[in-house]
Order: C-alpha cells, then sequence, then structure tokens
C-alpha cells in the first residue's frame, strides 16, 4: 500500500464514485491508540464485511457481544442494529466494506451476470456465523483497493478493483466453511494463565520468559503467538494488566499511583497513558465512575 495511505489514522470511501456501484463504503482505521465508540447505526439492505487485521475489537448486534482479534471477520446483515456497545474502537487495524443488495444494482453485484449475483449474494445472506477467522489475503486484497481508489492511474483499475472485491467476497464464504474459531489460541493457554498470574510482575513478562513458558524460541514465540491471538504477545500481556487495572480502579477508595505500582507500572504518568491508550479514558476517569 501506499505510504502516505498506511500513514492515515482512517480513511472512508465511496466506490460508486469509482464506478463500483455496489460497494458505497469501503473504509480502513488503522489507530495507534483507542478512540471512541460507533454509534448503533444500520445498514439498510447491505451486508457489512469487518475484517480486523490486528489488534482487538468488541461489536454489539441484538444485544449480543462479539470479541474479535486479529484475523477475524465480523458480518452483520442488512437492517441490523449494530455498534461496538459502549466499548471504544479500539487499537488496532480494521477494514470494513459496506455491499449493497444485487436490488440496489439493476440486479448485479460487482458488475457479474445476474445469475452469478443473486447466487453470491445469497450465499452470503445465508452465513450462519457472523464471527470467524479470515484468510491472510484478505488485507492484501483490501490494501490493494484502497490503493486503486486514490490512484486510478490505470484505465483498468475498476476492473481491477472488482476482480479484488469478488476475491474477497469468495474468500469470506471460504472462510465460513473452514471456521474453526472455538478452538482457536487454545495453543497458548497456559501462557495466557502465566500471564494472567504475574501481572503485579512485569519482569516475568517479557518475551523472553513467556518464550520459556511455551518452550519455543522468542522469534518463533513472537511469530506463532501474533498468529493465533492477533497481536503480539507484549501488547497481549499489557492489554491484561490494563484489564486488571480497570478492575482495581472499580473498587472502594481505589487510588491511581497505587494500582499503578500495584501492577508494576514504572510512573503514574505512563500507566496513565498506556491506560488511555487502550481504553480511551483516563484512569480518574473511571475513578469519576466508580466513587468509593
Amino acid at each position: 500500500m501506499d505510504r502516505s495511505l498506511k500513514a492515515r489514522t482512517r480513511l472512508v470511501m465511496d466506490l460508486r464514485k469509482i464506478g463500483v456501484p455496489s460497494v458505497p463504503i469501503l473504509g480502513r482505521y488503522n489507530y495507534t491508540r483507542a478512540m471512541p465508540g460507533l454509534e448503533a447505526h444500520r445498514h439498510p439492505g447491505a451486508i457489512e464485511i469487518c475484517y480486523l487485521v490486528r489488534g482487538r475489537q468488541t461489536y454489539e448486534v441484538a444485544g449480543r457481544r462479539f470479541s474479535l482479534r486479529g484475523g477475524d471477520v465480523f458480518l452483520t446483515f442488512p437492517g441490523e442494529k449494530h455498534g461496538t456497545g459502549g466499548e471504544p474502537e479500539e487499537k488496532g487495524l480494521l477494514y470494513w466494506v459496506t455491499l449493497h443488495a444485487p436490488a440496489y444494482t439493476n440486479g448485479t453485484l460487482l458488475d457479474l451476470p445476474i445469475p452469478e449475483s443473486k447466487a453470491l449474494w445469497t450465499a452470503l445472506s445465508r452465513l450462519t456465523r457472523r464471527h470467524f477467522p479470515g484468510m491472510s489475503e484478505m488485507k492484501n486484497r483490501l490494501d490493494a483497493v484502497t490503493d486503486l481508489a486514490h490512484q486510478r492511474s490505470s484505465p483498468l483499475f475498476r476492473i481491477t478493483a472488482t476482480h479484488h472485491l469478488i476475491g474477497l467476497l469468495l474468500a469470506v464464504l471460504s472462510s465460513h466453511a473452514a471456521a474453526t474459531l472455538p478452538g482457536r489460541g487454545q495453543r497458548f493457554e497456559h501462557v495466557s494463565s502465566w500471564i494472567d498470574s504475574h501481572l503485579e510482575s512485569p519482569d516475568d513478562l517479557t518475551v523472553e520468559c513467556l518464550a520459556q513458558v511455551a518452550e519455543l524460541s522468542p522469534s518463533r514465540f513472537q511469530a506463532v503467538f501474533k498468529q493465533e491471538t492477533g497481536i503480539p504477545p507484549a501488547e497481549f500481556a499489557l492489554r491484561a494488566r490494563i484489564a486488571e487495572a480497570s478492575r482495581r480502579l472499580a473498587r472502594p477508595r481505589a487510588d491511581v499511583t497505587s494500582v499503578a505500582f500495584s501492577l508494576g507500572f514504572s510512573s503514574s504518568q505512563y500507566f496513565a497513558s498506556a491506560f488511555r491508550r487502550f481504553t480511551n479514558m483516563s484512569p480518574k476517569g473511571v475513578l469519576r465512575k466508580n466513587p468509593g
């Protein structure tokens, strides 16, 4: 992807303006810190496909919450009310695509003939799971479409963009068919347990220490752990410490400095910065929500 686009925190494009009538929205955020949550909304007559490249994200549909990790796909179907359920849009990289039903574009979907358009839309509409692991090729296709939407340098850009979007939809169908979400990540349950039992000892949460627990070399551990969980091990451990800090700050008569030092943060300033990065709130804001 073009460097200038990679550096953008948030992009939202209407692909209808570049000749792809089926896709009113292609969005991308690349946040280095948590941002305000997504208000509940609907997309009448459209399926929305989210692909979380890395990080974490929570969505809520019909009162049910879904916790995404890096590499996951999340779908909402026409007219469903959805948002982040009061949670922030988290630190991470996420794409979302809104796909209009063929009825909005004279019976066609991404310029496919009408029978194929109907078959593809029907297959997507009938998926029985909305949350499942995706494929790494999804990012490559979404990166390519994002570049094409901004460059428009080739007379074939519309054909190429449509090709990548069709490939994306086929990858969604293949991923759904191969979904193994419930068992994913079990390989590192013992590492997660180690982290939970050493939250007050950052020296025990280094990549080298966690690699020893996993019985892997540090380099191999980092690569496999990120593939399994969607985030690097150091960030996973930091998120666990921040989550525990949130619980402690909610206790009666909690104190920010005491909580920070009890979890091994070197200063209350660094703690506050890390806390805001992952929660979009300050520690003092949590105290105000839970007066002791």
